[in-house]
């Protein structure tokens, strides 16, 4: 198999195990709504698998329309924080702390899917894992979320992050694409979820950043000086409104078909 890109290596995906991050991860917008309502056709009301869960917002927020979601994590802290928030008890919600490769899962599954999570994984390994423990119709599914959106911000933000990120090896690649290419799935369906409303502070918007693999805080180069320059540049660019809140949105896309490793 075609190696990953070097990007996309464990050294940059273990800092999600960081406390520091998962403290700062639900500053993350939340997922458009009708992204789980595609999630819940695409199940047809059957058994889940939410592959690199994080703290499950989609696991907790598809718990009530299927049978049951099986949430999977390497990161002990994220699962941790996942059970302690709204519907992360539901009965029908299990948490399983390990790697994809190796957790034990309770197959068959109806859907199977991956949010912003598939490119970390070991793909000579958890792919054909995935296609054994689906069911022969059952689909995988990329999630991808799409935030600060806003193309003016984004051209004086990227050499920012370019000068400040320790993934050198960062490329920026479409997860869903890259699978596709490699002839590792066979794209059934594709999804734009549309916009909606995100409203974070300043101070949400700079942290919000620190919950990223290549700017976590406890390994970017100079946390102070990266969020003076992402302030430097929200305040050039961007005006908040009276209750110091930016008018920003959120979008998702999710990509399905059949793994073919």
């Amino acid at each position: 198999m075609e190696p990953k890109p070097r990007g996309w290596s464990e050294r940059y995906g273990s800092v999600f195990r960081d406390r520091a991050v998962v403290e700062v991860y639900h500053l993350r917008p939340p997922y458009p709504p009708a992204t789980i309502d595609l999630l819940a056709e695409l199940a047809a009301g059957g058994a889940v698998l939410d592959a690199g869960c994080g703290p499950g917002e989609l696991s907790r927020g598809l718990a009530p329309r299927v049978e049951r979601v099986d949430a999977v994590d390497v990161s002990a802290p994220m699962i941790e924080r996942g059970r302690c928030l709204p519907g992360g008890d539901a009965p029908n919600l299990r948490w399983f702390h390990g790697r994809i490769e190796e957790v034990e899962l309770d197959p068959p599954y109806a859907l199977a899917y991956a949010a912003e999570s598939v490119h970390w994984f070991d793909w000579e390994v958890a792919l054909p894992r995935l296609v054994g423990v689906l069911a022969p119709e059952g689909p995988f599914a990329v999630v991808h979320r799409d935030w600060l959106r806003d193309e003016a911000v984004l051209e004086r933000l990227r050499p920012v992050y370019r000068r400040h990120s320790w993934n050198d090896d960062f490329e920026p690649r479409d997860p869903a694409a890259e699978l596709e290419r490699r002839g590792l799935l066979q794209k059934l369906g594709e999804r734009e979820i549309a916009p909606c409303p995100w409203r974070p502070t300043l101070d949400e918007l700079v942290d919000v950043h620190f919950s990223t693999s290549g700017l976590a805080r406890g390994r970017v180069r100079d946390p102070e000086g990266f969020a003076a320059s992402v302030r430097a540049v929200v305040g050039d660019v961007l005006e908040a409104g009276d209750d110091g809140r930016y008018d920003l949105d959120v979008a998702a896309k999710v990509v399905w078909g059949r793994l073919t490793p």
